[in-house]
Order: C-alpha cells, then sequence, then structure tokens
C-alpha cells in the first residue's frame, strides 16, 4: 500500500511538471497593451480606459523610473490628468521636501515652471548633466508635467534628502526669511554663500567627503543659530542637516542606503498626516527611482518606499499601484544585451521603437507562484516587485533646461 501511496504521487508530480511552461516573451506579447500620445502627451480613450481599470481604486501609484528619461515626461504628463479624474492631488518626488516648496511655488503660475526653473539652474547650477538644484525636476520636458500637476491642483512633495547642488539655493532661502538683517549677519551669510559657492562642484574639501566638511563647518552652524526660533528657516535647516548626513555616510563607507529609505518614509508619513486634515483619504502619485518602489525588500535588500506603501495600503485596505518602467530603444539603439539590461531581456524584448507598450504584470505573478509557470529568481523577484510593465517608444535624455 506505501508503495502504490508513493507511485500516485510520483505520477502526479511528473504530471504536473510536465504541465508546466517556462514564462517567455510570447506569453508577455498576448497581454500587450500598445499606444501613442498625441500632441497634448495624451493616451487615447481606449487606452486610458484600459489604463485606469488596471489601477482601479489603488490609493497610491507608483512610477518606479529610470531617471532622465525624456518619454516619461511626456507620459508623466498625461497620467496626471488620468490621475486627477480618480481623485489623485498629492505629486510626490526624488526631491528634497524644501526643494519641493520651491517647485510649489514657482509653478503657481501656469506655464511659468519652465522659465522658472531654467532661472534657478542658471543662478545655482551650471550647464552640465545632473548639475542643477533642481534635480528629476530640471529639464526642458519635465517642465511640461510640473505646469500640467500644478494646474490640475497637485501638490508636490518632497521624499528624498536635498540634491547635492541645491545647498546655496537653501542659503539664500534661510537669509530671506529674515526681513530686518543686521550687518553681522549678511555678513556671515555672504561668508557661507562664498564658502558653498566655492565648494558645491566638488567630492572633497581639504581631503574630506564634501557633506562631511559641511556638518563639521563652524561658519555655517553660526549662521544657521541666528535663526533659531524661526520654523520655516529651522526646517529647511533640519533638511540640509539630514541631508549632509546621509552623503556623509556615503563619503565616509558607512550604510546609508536604509538610512535614507527611513528619511523618505518619514517624510511620505508627515505630509501624509498633514493632509489628512482636509483629506479622508489622500491619494498620491510616487515618482522614484525603479530600486525604491518594489513591493517587497528593494534589489538592495532595504526596507524601501515601495514596501511602506504596501503595507500601508493593506493596513488601510485601499492599494499600491507599481509601474515599472523600463527602456527598449536610446537613440535609436536597443539596450537588449547591454550591460546592466540582461537581467530583463524578456521584458525589453516587447519594446517597440514607435508605440508604448504596457503589460499587466500581476497575472503572469499569479500564475509563477502557483507553479503554472517557471521562471528564474530575477524574474520572479520583477513579478512579485512591480504591477504594470511601462516602455516608451525610442527615448533620450531629456534636455537641460538652461
Amino acid at each position: 500500500m506505501k508503495s502504490f501511496t508513493l507511485f500516485l504521487l510520483s505520477s502526479a508530480l511528473i504530471l504536473n511538471s510536465l504541465a508546466q511552461e517556462t514564462l517567455s516573451v510570447n506569453h508577455l506579447e498576448q497581454a500587450a497593451i500598445r499606444f501613442t500620445l498625441n500632441e497634448n502627451h495624451e493616451m487615447d480613450q481606449e487606452t486610458k480606459n484600459q489604463l485606469s481599470e488596471l489601477i482601479g481604486d489603488d490609493q497610491f501609484v507608483g512610477i518606479a523610473e529610470v531617471h532622465q528619461s525624456q518619454q516619461l515626461s511626456y507620459f508623466t504628463t498625461g497620467f496626471l490628468a488620468l490621475l486627477n479624474e480618480k481623485g489623485f492631488n498629492h505629486f510626490a518626488l526624488e526631491l528634497g521636501p524644501n526643494s519641493a516648496e520651491v517647485l510649489q511655488e514657482i509653478s503657481i503660475n501656469s506655464g511659468e515652471a519652465g522659465s522658472k526653473i531654467r532661472e534657478l539652474n542658471r543662478r545655482y547650477g551650471k550647464n552640465s548633466f545632473s548639475k542643477t538644484p533642481l534635480i528629476f525636476a530640471d529639464k526642458v520636458e519635465d517642465a511640461l508635467f510640473i505646469d500640467k500637476a500644478a494646474r490640475l491642483g497637485y501638490t508636490f512633495w518632497g521624499l528624498d534628502q536635498e540634491f547635492a547642488f541645491s545647498y546655496e539655493m537653501h542659503l539664500d532661502n534661510i537669509y530671506k526669511l529674515e526681513p530686518n538683517p543686521d550687518p553681522q549677519l549678511t555678513a556671515l551669510y555672504n561668508e557661507c554663500r562664498s564658502l558653498i559657492r566655492k565648494h558645491i562642484f566638488k567630492n572633497k574639501i581639504s581631503g574630506t567627503g564634501k557633506n562631511c566638511w559641511m556638518m563639521q563647518n563652524q561658519k555655517l552652524d553660526e549662521f544657521f543659530n541666528r535663526f533659531q526660533g524661526n520654523e520655516k528657516a529651522e526646517r529647511i535647516i533640519q533638511g540640509l542637516k539630514a541631508t549632509w548626513d546621509i552623503y556623509c555616510r556615503y563619503e565616509t563607507n558607512r550604510p546609508s542606503n536604509q538610512v535614507r529609505a527611513n528619511y523618505m518614509k518619514s517624510n511620505f508619513d508627515s505630509l501624509y498626516t498633514l493632509s489628512q486634515k482636509t483629506e479622508s483619504t489622500p491619494k498620491v502619485l510616487v515618482k522614484l527611482g525603479g530600486v525604491h518602489l518594489t513591493h517587497g525588500l528593494s534589489p538592495f535588500r532595504v526596507d524601501d518606499v515601495g514596501k511602506y506603501l504596501h503595507e500601508k495600503s493593506m493596513k488601510l485596505n485601499t492599494g499600491f499601484f507599481s509601474i515599472r518602467h523600463l527602456i527598449t530603444y536610446k537613440n535609436g539603439k536597443s539596450n537588449i544585451g547591454k550591460s546592466g539590461w540582461k537581467e530583463v531581456t524578456m521584458f525589453l524584448e516587447l519594446g517597440q521603437k514607435d508605440q508604448w507598450t504596457m503589460v499587466d504584470l500581476r497575472p503572469f505573478r499569479q500564475r509563477v507562484l502557483s507553479g503554472e509557470l517557471v521562471t528564474n529568481d530575477k524574474y520572479i523577484h520583477e513579478l512579485t516587485s512591480y504591477d504594470l510593465l511601462l516602455i516608451p517608444p525610442d527615448d533620450k535624455i531629456g534636455k537641460i533646461n538652461y
């Protein structure tokens, strides 16, 4: 009897293994939705309906982006309108909280974000890749979605540390908060401003990491101490000090990823709590780098923003919808087989040069977890981390707004 039972069990396992298929691009292709954007960066109504249905009533939507994508800025512009129709009116970005306030202020007047960002870039930055104060909002194409968000009434939420080239801008904004500065404060401000301007584009100062040096600088501390009791100034100063701590950890080879993630989650929680004073269920679009918006631990084993949103939405019985943005074609050339892209080859093979591609990954997640389909650990991570695959047509780096 025992041998007969073992025979039945082994037979069932063999039959189950024979019934299994390996997940392939052909499976994904059958579920692919293709679309284009019109001149206003909007998708056609049928595609809007399909995407809206996929998102459903989820409270949080994340765009897990590949940074600096021109096409994604176009998509975000139209996507904001779709989400606004679903009750979304908060837009969280990979900016510091104080930089997000600057973004809010300069986008008050419709259509002026582009010129205002260009003005900031020229005042505080360089006409060079990533050497601008408002990172990920510093491109010509970014101004499109910033203006769109402002017109639709979105509030900008800054979750991250302040960017490395924003310090002079924030110092100026602190100084402006004193309506009647005395000569000593003005002299101290000018000295601190000169220090930052001299060193802002360096990595090290006298052999010390730039941010560690900023943390230890007595003149900056003296300037900051003059604003004790000024709530807004103290908030900017706190943001700068938190930023320098995170960067200094990196400069001295100490763990920083989890500290940074905790800071982003704390900022989200503070902003969410504040928004609850006027809204029962704030709905938020979050646009961060891809590793930050996984449902579980990030690829770096960090308990990041995506996991936080997943768990928060579970507690609230709402939902978190994460969009995995990848790029197949850039400047007319394929990324397939290139370093850094090999592990997502099957996804990239879905991309087309002249159309957007999106695929709902959740049914494939279910089929893999149930054993109906098999795949490797990398794709299991992708399927359990993200809900929608989004691939643009031929892409390129956005143009610096300078």
